[in-house]
């Protein structure tokens, strides 16, 4: 079984933000939260799968965007059947400018990764 190291667990935390933040900003939903699935095996840039959750229905788009945004950031989604865990963003707190950052960040990896 791997063991996560804090570098990645930061790394992982940071995208988690990211992420929110720019489907925030991208689609203008809020509250919003979301997670990602590992397997128990599973380390650094692989994921199981990933969850996002809302008070409504999602916009159309909004999940998918949310896969392709983690994908662009450099992970991989491999599941298989067999036990999973969460891992969510524990990062509640964010400044305006933390926000504009993270949606650059993204916008940037996407257009990067769509062009490849």
């Amino acid at each position: 079984m791997g063991t996560e190291t804090a570098a990645s667990c930061d790394t992982l935390e940071r995208d988690l933000r990211d992420v929110t933040l720019w489907l925030i900003e991208t689609y203008g939903v809020a509250p919003i939260h979301v997670s990602v699935e590992r397997h128990f095996p599973q380390i650094d840039r692989d994921l199981a799968g990933i969850a996002v959750m809302l008070l409504s229905s999602p916009p159309p788009g909004l999940i998918e965007a949310a896969h392709e945004a983690f994908l662009a950031l450099g992970y991989v989604f491999e599941s298989w059947a067999a036990d999973i865990y969460v891992h969510q963003s524990s990062r509640d707190t964010h400044s305006k400018h933390d926000a504009i950052q993270a949606y650059a960040r993204v916008e940037n990896a996407l257009r990067i990764w769509r062009s490849a």
